[in-house]
Protein backbone atom coordinates (compact mmCIF):
# COMPACT_ATOMS: atom_id res chain seq x y z
CA UNK A 1 0.00 0.00 0.00
CA UNK A 2 0.87 3.57 -0.45
CA UNK A 3 0.78 6.62 1.60
CA UNK A 4 0.82 9.86 1.04
CA UNK A 5 3.00 11.86 4.03
CA UNK A 6 3.55 15.75 3.23
CA UNK A 7 3.55 15.28 -0.56
CA UNK A 8 5.90 11.94 -0.92
CA UNK A 9 4.47 8.55 -1.30
CA UNK A 10 5.53 6.09 0.99
CA UNK A 11 4.60 2.39 0.96
CA UNK A 12 3.23 1.33 4.69
CA UNK A 13 3.13 -2.57 5.13
CA UNK A 14 0.76 -3.51 8.31
CA UNK A 15 4.28 -4.56 9.61
CA UNK A 16 5.33 -0.81 9.13
CA UNK A 17 1.82 0.68 10.52
CA UNK A 18 2.53 -1.53 13.70
CA UNK A 19 6.03 -0.44 14.26
CA UNK A 20 4.60 3.63 13.36
CA UNK A 21 1.99 2.72 15.96
CA UNK A 22 4.35 1.09 18.87
CA UNK A 23 6.94 3.68 18.63
CA UNK A 24 4.48 6.88 18.81
CA UNK A 25 1.51 6.03 21.73
CA UNK A 26 -1.36 8.54 22.12
CA UNK A 27 -1.42 8.62 18.43
CA UNK A 28 -3.69 7.00 16.16
CA UNK A 29 -2.58 5.71 12.53
CA UNK A 30 -5.08 4.20 10.13
CA UNK A 31 -4.67 3.65 6.21
CA UNK A 32 -7.48 3.91 4.03
CA UNK A 33 -8.66 1.91 1.32
CA UNK A 34 -6.93 4.10 -1.11
CA UNK A 35 -3.29 3.98 1.07
CA UNK A 36 -3.70 7.32 2.13
CA UNK A 37 -1.72 7.07 5.93
CA UNK A 38 -4.43 8.86 8.08
CA UNK A 39 -3.05 10.38 11.25
CA UNK A 40 -4.53 12.26 14.37
CA UNK A 41 -3.71 12.16 17.91
CA UNK A 42 -6.09 11.90 20.77
CA UNK A 43 -7.01 14.69 22.51
CA UNK A 44 -7.63 14.33 26.73
CA UNK A 45 -11.40 14.97 26.04
CA UNK A 46 -11.53 12.99 23.17
CA UNK A 47 -9.63 9.89 24.86
CA UNK A 48 -12.27 10.36 27.62
CA UNK A 49 -15.72 10.11 24.91
CA UNK A 50 -13.93 7.50 23.00
CA UNK A 51 -12.50 5.46 26.38
CA UNK A 52 -16.38 5.55 27.54
CA UNK A 53 -17.61 4.20 24.10
CA UNK A 54 -15.47 1.60 24.26
CA UNK A 55 -16.49 0.38 28.11
CA UNK A 56 -20.38 0.30 27.18
CA UNK A 57 -19.39 -2.02 24.68
CA UNK A 58 -17.00 -3.90 26.88
CA UNK A 59 -19.93 -4.05 29.26
CA UNK A 60 -22.55 -5.22 26.87
CA UNK A 61 -19.39 -8.18 25.60
CA UNK A 62 -19.89 -9.34 29.50
CA UNK A 63 -23.68 -9.93 28.73
CA UNK A 64 -23.52 -11.03 25.23
CA UNK A 65 -20.13 -12.36 24.79
CA UNK A 66 -17.51 -11.36 22.39
CA UNK A 67 -15.00 -8.92 22.59
CA UNK A 68 -14.59 -5.18 23.28
CA UNK A 69 -11.78 -3.19 21.38
CA UNK A 70 -10.58 0.53 22.47
CA UNK A 71 -9.50 3.12 19.91
CA UNK A 72 -5.88 1.43 19.14
CA UNK A 73 -6.70 -1.52 17.78
CA UNK A 74 -6.51 -1.96 14.11
CA UNK A 75 -8.68 -3.65 12.12
CA UNK A 76 -8.21 -4.75 7.88
CA UNK A 77 -11.20 -3.67 5.98
CA UNK A 78 -11.44 -5.88 2.77
CA UNK A 79 -9.91 -3.56 0.58
CA UNK A 80 -6.99 -3.51 2.51
CA UNK A 81 -7.71 -0.15 4.70
CA UNK A 82 -6.80 -0.67 8.00
CA UNK A 83 -9.36 1.45 11.08
CA UNK A 84 -9.18 1.78 14.27
CA UNK A 85 -12.84 2.62 15.92
CA UNK A 86 -12.75 4.28 18.76
CA UNK A 87 -14.93 1.71 19.79
CA UNK A 88 -15.70 -1.54 18.89
CA UNK A 89 -17.11 -5.34 19.09
CA UNK A 90 -16.87 -8.53 17.32
CA UNK A 91 -19.24 -11.23 18.29
CA UNK A 92 -17.82 -14.48 19.81
CA UNK A 93 -18.93 -16.81 16.76
CA UNK A 94 -16.72 -14.61 14.56
CA UNK A 95 -13.54 -13.76 17.04
CA UNK A 96 -13.19 -17.55 16.96
CA UNK A 97 -11.45 -17.87 13.70
CA UNK A 98 -8.96 -15.18 14.79
CA UNK A 99 -8.25 -15.61 18.00
CA UNK A 100 -4.76 -17.29 17.37
CA UNK A 101 -4.08 -14.40 14.76
CA UNK A 102 -1.55 -12.04 15.25
CA UNK A 103 -1.00 -8.47 13.22
CA UNK A 104 -4.42 -6.81 11.80
CA UNK A 105 -7.65 -9.22 11.83
CA UNK A 106 -9.19 -8.64 8.00
CA UNK A 107 -12.73 -8.32 9.84
CA UNK A 108 -14.73 -5.23 10.45
CA UNK A 109 -15.83 -5.98 14.05
CA UNK A 110 -19.93 -6.22 14.16
CA UNK A 111 -20.27 -2.93 15.45
CA UNK A 112 -18.10 0.50 15.42
CA UNK A 113 -18.44 3.79 17.25
CA UNK A 114 -16.79 6.74 15.73
CA UNK A 115 -16.29 10.09 17.99
CA UNK A 116 -15.65 13.34 16.50
CA UNK A 117 -12.62 14.92 17.38
CA UNK A 118 -11.81 18.42 17.02
CA UNK A 119 -10.42 17.79 13.86
CA UNK A 120 -13.24 15.68 12.33
CA UNK A 121 -15.26 17.10 9.52
CA UNK A 122 -19.08 15.38 10.10
CA UNK A 123 -19.03 14.35 6.64
CA UNK A 124 -15.75 12.16 6.69
CA UNK A 125 -16.79 10.99 10.15
CA UNK A 126 -20.13 9.54 8.36
CA UNK A 127 -18.53 8.14 5.14
CA UNK A 128 -16.38 5.98 7.59
CA UNK A 129 -19.58 5.09 8.66
CA UNK A 130 -20.32 4.02 5.34
CA UNK A 131 -17.53 2.25 4.24
CA UNK A 132 -17.59 -0.08 7.99
CA UNK A 133 -20.94 -1.01 6.96
CA UNK A 134 -19.72 -1.80 3.05
CA UNK A 135 -17.10 -3.62 4.55
CA UNK A 136 -19.23 -6.31 6.74
CA UNK A 137 -19.59 -3.89 10.10
CA UNK A 138 -23.13 -4.90 10.95
CA UNK A 139 -24.16 -1.60 12.75
CA UNK A 140 -22.09 1.70 13.04
CA UNK A 141 -22.48 4.56 14.99
CA UNK A 142 -21.04 8.13 14.78
CA UNK A 143 -21.33 11.09 17.25
CA UNK A 144 -21.01 14.30 16.85
CA UNK A 145 -20.18 15.75 20.36
CA UNK A 146 -20.11 19.32 19.14
CA UNK A 147 -23.60 19.10 17.71
CA UNK A 148 -25.09 16.11 20.09
CA UNK A 149 -25.87 15.00 16.14
CA UNK A 150 -25.54 11.12 15.44
CA UNK A 151 -25.38 9.18 12.44
CA UNK A 152 -26.42 4.82 12.55
CA UNK A 153 -26.44 2.76 9.63
CA UNK A 154 -26.78 -1.56 10.03
CA UNK A 155 -28.92 -3.11 12.73
CA UNK A 156 -27.89 -2.68 16.61
CA UNK A 157 -27.37 -5.98 17.95
CA UNK A 158 -30.50 -6.90 20.34
CA UNK A 159 -29.66 -6.34 23.89
CA UNK A 160 -26.95 -3.37 22.84
CA UNK A 161 -27.97 0.19 24.57
CA UNK A 162 -25.48 2.71 24.29
CA UNK A 163 -25.96 5.39 25.94
CA UNK A 164 -24.81 8.39 23.89
CA UNK A 165 -25.03 11.23 26.40
CA UNK A 166 -22.43 8.99 28.73
CA UNK A 167 -20.29 9.44 25.98
CA UNK A 168 -20.84 12.87 24.77
CA UNK A 169 -20.65 14.37 28.68
CA UNK A 170 -17.63 11.97 29.19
Amino acid sequence: MTAIISGARVAFTDDDLLRLSETNPGWKFERDDDGALLVSPTSSSGGAKSLEAAAQLRDYSKVAGGKAFDSSTGFKGPRGGVFSPDGSWISAERIERFKNKNGFWKVLPDVVIEVASESDSWPSLTRKIDIYIAGGAGYGLAIDPRTRETCERGRCPDGLVIDIDAIIDA
